[in-house]
């Protein structure tokens, strides 16, 4: 039986999960949440999935400017 979930959905119930045990997850870089939480979602047999509608209204709250100075400043 083919099963799915979308894995930007596990990291925010997860997030909020930590934080309701009086925790402060902090995201990283290496590995980032969301590929933790496709390779947990892919241990347990769950296809992982992006909701891209959600995905593309993420990216218009930022503008790619904003995203080019922030890379730029990085070190």
């Amino acid at each position: 039986m083919y099963q799915s979930y979308d894995r930007n959905k596990l990291v925010r119930q997860v997030r909020e999960l930590l934080e309701s045990e009086g925790l402060e997850p902090l995201a990283q870089d290496d590995p980032k949440p969301e590929h933790a939480a496709m390779l947990l979602l892919r241990s347990f047999g769950i296809e992982p999935v992006v909701d891209h509608v959600e995905t593309l209204k993420a990216s218009m709250d930022h503008a790619w400017e904003d995203s080019d100075e922030a890379r730029a400043r990085r070190p």
